[in-house]
């Protein structure tokens, strides 16, 4: 696996650390901060996406995709 750069994979490494030698009380507001704006960003994407009808007919494919895989 191909870590994208140098400074990418010193951030993790920091992360990685930060967790270690935090209670999980401390890190645990940045990640919920990270989760909450990732699916914030994803249901304004599908409003977006609903407004216009090529959307709409993406969305009725992306539903009836998901129904099969049940």
């Amino acid at each position: 696996m191909e870590v994208r750069d140098k400074s990418h994979m010193e951030a993790v490494e920091r992360w990685a650390k930060f967790v270690r030698n935090n209670p999980r009380s401390k890190w645990k507001k940045a990640v919920n901060v990270l989760i909450n704006a990732t699916y914030q960003k994803a249901d304004d994407f599908y409003i977006r996406l609903e407004k216009t009808e090529k959307g709409r007919e993406i969305l009725k494919r992306l539903i009836e995709d998901r129904l099969k895989c049940k």
